[in-house]
C-alpha cells in the first residue's frame, strides 16, 4: 500500500511517467494512481508552468515533456538523494 503523497511527489511521478514514454491517459492514471479529475488538473497546471506541452491529435492528447519539466525531474532527483544520504529522509 502506498503512503500518502504530497503534491510535489505526485507531480514528480506524473512527469517521470511522461518522461518514460507513457502518454496514454489510462497508462498514466494507473502508474501515478490518480483519478481522472486530478489528471486534468495536472495537465492544465503543468502546461501553464511550461513543464509539458499538450497537443490534441484527433481524439487523443499528446503530451511532451519540455526542458523545464526535465530540469524539475533532475533537480528533484538530486535533492531527494541528498536528503536520503545526508539525513536519512526519504521523499
Amino acid at each position: 500500500m502506498r503512503k500518502n503523497r504530497n503534491e510535489i511527489q505526485i507531480i514528480f511521478e506524473f512527469l517521470s511517467c511522461i518522461n518514460d514514454g507513457n502518454s496514454q491517459i489510462s497508462s498514466i492514471l494507473r502508474k501515478v494512481n490518480i483519478p481522472y479529475t486530478k489528471y486534468e488538473e495536472l495537465l492544465k497546471y503543468l502546461d501553464e508552468k511550461e513543464m509539458i506541452k499538450v497537443t490534441v491529435n484527433g481524439d487523443k492528447n499528446e503530451i511532451q515533456l519540455l526542458d523545464k519539466g526535465r530540469l524539475f525531474l533532475s533537480q528533484y532527483g538530486a535533492f531527494s538523494k541528498m536528503m536520503e544520504k545526508s539525513y536519512g529522509l526519504k521523499l
